[in-house]
């Protein structure tokens, strides 16, 4: 789920504020924004700074081919009794948000967009659980900023009575996924009889270390030139 992307973003965000009075709203937050801050602040006025992560609409599917990773991905997880593995399927996404930074001046707003380019341009990373069937595989993705700060200050918005600033950092995470967990039955294969062909009859790679890899296995070795075949029993 894209969610996964939204709650890790917002958490890594938070973890930059935490010793600061600011509070930052994540997508799910400010699609309800009146309700969220009124509930935090007992009906309280509204009180800058605000920072608000969106989404911008929806996400951007890369590939939409039939590829490997689609349907038969990473083997991320083995049951030997149960001779089962966990696959994890993947479909490349590009994610797209905006954080709109409230003050009541400009330049407190140019301060916090100073510190969190700093931040976002030094520290990119964003790590991402996916939790699916208890896989609890870490993925790593990447935060990018859009070279454009806009001031969206002149935009109407029934959200803080009276005159405040809002600058606006574009972000986007353009190697994200969407996961998918498969539990496959593994396949058995008994081989006990071999056939190599060497390049030559006194190839380097047939010496006494690969008896070690051969070990019980009937292996017959055929000449290239086909004048023998020399059979051999590794025990």
């Amino acid at each position: 789920m894209v969610n996964l992307y939204d709650e890790a973003l917002l958490a890594k965000l938070n973890k930059w504020t935490e010793k600061t009075e600011l509070h930052i709203y994540g997508p799910e937050e400010t699609r309800r924004m009146l309700e969220v801050i009124a509930d935090n602040t007992n009906d309280k006025p509204i009180k800058l700074p605000i920072v608000c992560l969106r989404r911008k609409g929806g996400y951007t599917i890369l590939n939409i081919n039939k590829k490997p990773l689609t349907y038969d991905g990473l083997v991320i997880k083995g049951d030997v009794e149960e001779r089962t593995a966990m696959v994890l399927n993947a479909i490349p996404i590009s994610i797209q948000y905006q954080l709109d930074i409230y003050t009541r001046y400009l330049k407190e707003a140019d301060a916090y967009c100073r510190d969190f380019v700093f931040n976002i341009i030094n520290h990119p990373n964003v790590e991402v659980v996916v939790p699916y069937n208890g896989a609890n595989f870490v993925h790593n993705s990447t935060i990018r900023v859009s070279a454009d700060v806009e001031d969206n200050s002149d935009i109407p918005e029934r959200l803080i009575a009276g005159q405040f600033t809002r600058m606006s950092l574009s972000l986007d995470i353009d190697d994200a996924y969407l996961w998918d967990t498969k539990i496959r039955k593994n396949v058995e294969l008994d081989i006990r009889d071999v056939e190599a062909y060497p390049d030559s009859p006194d190839d380097s790679d047939w010496d006494d270390s690969m008896a070690d890899n051969l070990e019980g296995l009937n292996v017959v070795v055929h000449d290239p030139n086909k004048k023998f075949v020399i059979e051999q029993v590794y025990k």
